[in-house]
């Protein structure tokens, strides 16, 4: 009997699991082990937006007292790129954090602002730098007036960190096994469950995540043959499909043989939506 998808959960698991207080205060202790004093509620999550995201970058803005803490997951694909969008949500989180505060830029008196801190966890097999930063990745010049540098975290290890690693390095593995299918999802599921790796986490929200993983794989099965359908038919860039029709491809594409789960997924209209935006938002991207 196919299993309901749950429609709550619209998030990617990196965020799913950072919200909830256990894990959040985890992954404060992962980069900060000397701070002892530091409870649950002490870490307030600010983050901006909070969406499906596949291939792309999963954001996550904590304060902690008087520090500021952006965390970016990288997934398969690599770029050094991802500083720039650190630096531009930086700006967009400073500016919503004074907003929240009454505070004004305008303001004669200097405004205080918690220390900012970096972090982009990478879930591919690719060598990337344990470090990375504007000034040396982008300028090579120490007389460079701006500067933004961010440790970059690879590794399987035993912290909450490293455990989600091994997460996604377990489920790419079922992938390539099982596709992109809830199967890979289960197995993923239940190997890190018997090997001890978010063990916790996964026992509690097991339904929640194969719904998440089903989500994003229907989000990326569509946006792959959505770009298939545009070579097909020869169209170049800036004569993509209206929304109309590309509402009808989706429907065409997840009737030609993609599992029930997804086309059940389809059906919702808010998971439609954010498709649909995603589809605005690249090609926005690449009129600029």
């Amino acid at each position: 009997m196919e299993k309901a998808v749950n429609r709550e959960f619209k998030n990617s698991v990196f965020i799913d699991m950072f919200a909830q207080d256990a894990y959040r205060l985890q992954l404060f202790q992962a980069m900060h082990p000397e701070m002892t004093d530091v409870t649950a509620e002490d870490i307030k999550i600010i983050t901006l937006k909070q969406v499906i995201t596949i291939h792309q970058y999963n954001d996550l803005a904590l304060l902690v007292k008087d520090r500021l803490m952006v965390f970016v997951e990288a997934q398969s694909s690599w770029s050094i790129n991802i500083l720039i969008r650190i630096l531009l949500y930086l700006a967009e989180t400073l500016q919503e954090y004074l907003h929240n505060r009454s505070k004004d830029i305008h303001d004669e008196k200097k405004l205080e602002l918690p220390m900012p801190e970096f972090y982009v966890i990478f879930t591919g097999k690719k060598t990337v730098p344990e470090r990375i930063s504007l000034k040396k990745d982008f300028f090579q010049d120490e007389s460079c007036p701006i500067d933004l540098e961010a440790r970059v975290f690879t590794t399987e290890t035993e912290d909450i960190i490293g455990q989600y690693i091994i997460f996604c390095h377990v489920l790419d593995d079922q992938i390539k096994i099982h596709d992109r299918t809830e199967k890979a999802a289960a197995e993923a599921i239940r190997i890190c469950k018997d090997r001890g790796v978010l063990k916790e986490y996964l026992e509690e929200r097991e339904k929640e995540v194969i719904s998440i993983m089903i989500m994003l794989f229907s989000q990326e099965y569509a946006t792959q043959q959505y770009g298939l359908a545009q070579k097909e038919e020869g169209r170049e860039e800036g004569q993509q499909m209206g929304e109309d029709e590309l509402s009808e491809a989706l429907d065409d594409l997840f009737e030609q043989g993609r599992d029930a789960e997804a086309r059940k997924a389809m059906k919702d209209k808010q998971f439609r939506a954010q498709i649909l935006e995603a589809f605005r938002t690249k090609r926005a991207a690449a009129t600029v």
